[in-house]
């Protein structure tokens, strides 16, 4: 399971008042925190600061000066994202492409140009769809435009779109479905973000590390989430032992012996 850390959102209040003030100790000790709690991704998104193309230069910069973890460049923009692109080192992740036309256009030279991972929504123009047939249909036309564009698909990550169980209690049950279909139809690699599932609703954590573990269960390979939360690490790591992921449990027990599993 790939971990893609979240915390460097500018979503975050107190990641945007960092990102306002040039904080830089703060962004660096976030980056930090992250990469110590096994991060193999940091996303980035600076969407809400003051300049989000300028400040996305100086996170990068900010943050390979303290973590060698390579980096989720996290944007709408496909200005920002080159931006992104370009001041990283290393390998990379994009966050994220769609069928959407005008997203489409703007990301795929940049994936080819920078040869980076992406995130890959299963959204079009037409926005989220409801039922899991069409969301699979949609990543299917995705895999048609990056084998056409001779996109190595061992770098793509599709996104079904969880969406809130609070607006419908199926909802979680149409993700489920959808990463089962990907992985059956495409062998496609799957990821989701683990929040909006348990949006409006109370003990959000708690949703988030069960959900965690059932979309592993269907096949998830990645997660953008929190892995300073030693309750949801902990869940990842007892989830890959479960799923025979954990050859003589040895991450399991590695984990336990330094004392970072939380029950």
């Amino acid at each position: 399971m790939l971990i893609i850390g979240e915390k460097l959102n500018s979503a975050i209040p107190s990641v945007r008042e960092a990102m306002l003030k040039k904080d830089v100790e703060f962004i660096k000790e976030l980056a930090k925190k992250q990469a110590a709690g096994g991060a193999d991704f940091l996303d980035i998104n600076t969407a809400q600061g003051n300049s989000e193309i300028d400040d996305m230069a100086w996170v990068v910069q900010a943050v390979q000066e303290v973590v060698d973890v390579p980096l989720c460049i996290d944007s709408v923009s496909p200005e920002v994202v080159k931006k992104g692109l370009l001041t990283a080192e290393g390998k990379t992740m994009l966050n994220s492409i769609s069928m959407e036309a005008a997203r489409l256009e703007g990301m795929l030279p940049l994936i080819k140009e920078y040869d980076c991972s992406v995130i890959a929504l299963t959204m079009d123009d037409n926005g989220i769809p409801k039922t899991a047939e069409e969301r699979i249909r949609i990543a299917g036309q995705l895999v048609e435009v990056f084998k056409r564009e001779n996109i190595d698909m061992e770098k793509v990550y599709f996104d079904p779109l969880v969406l809130p169980l609070a607006v419908d209690s199926n909802n979680g049950v149409v993700f489920f479905e959808c990463l089962s279909e990907i992985k059956r139809l495409f062998n496609g690699k799957t990821v989701s973000g683990l929040s909006n599932v348990s949006h409006s609703l109370p003990k959000r954590k708690l949703i988030n590390r069960n959900f965690l573990t059932i979309c592993m269960s269907h096949g998830m390979d990645a997660a953008i989430m929190d892995p300073t939360d030693a309750k949801i690490t902990s869940a990842l790591i007892a989830t890959n032992l479960l799923l025979n992921k954990d050859r003589f449990s040895r991450n399991y027990l590695k984990a336990f012996r330094s004392n970072v599993l939380e029950d």
